[in-house]
């Protein structure tokens, strides 16, 4: 069984309706999660340094014990958002395909009139 979940790019956007944790606005990007855990924690922890940023941009160096049995590993970590979709070939209208079949529905016809129609 394959992990369905995909990290997400600091600038896509997500929407919560409900269960929305350190923002308040149910739309938000990413990144702007990422700040507001980056800011919580710093807020918590009397020795916070400008290193300690790396857990949310390149990572911080570090060593994990792989349950692989390979033994510990040195890499870096960091904190992510991931995104599990309900099905892959879902996907949600897009707003702007139903606004550009309105614009055609309202298109107007022009032609050219000569002068005699126009003075009548």
């Amino acid at each position: 069984m394959s992990n369905p979940f995909v990290p997400l790019d600091d600038d896509e956007v997500v929407f919560i309706g409900n269960g929305r944790i350190l923002l308040d606005n149910p739309t938000f990007k990413v990144g702007e999660l990422l700040d507001a855990l980056a800011q919580l924690v710093s807020d918590r922890e009397a020795d916070w340094s400008e290193d300690h940023e790396a857990w949310f941009s390149e990572g911080s160096d570090c060593e994990v014990l792989r349950l692989s049995g390979s033994g510990w590993q040195r890499g870096r970590i960091r904190v992510r958002v991931e995104f599990s979709p309900n099905r892959t070939q879902e996907r949600l209208p897009d707003r702007t395909s139903a606004t550009d079949g309105s614009r055609q529905r309202l298109r107007v016809q022009a032609r050219t009139v000569s002068d005699d129609e126009l003075n009548g």
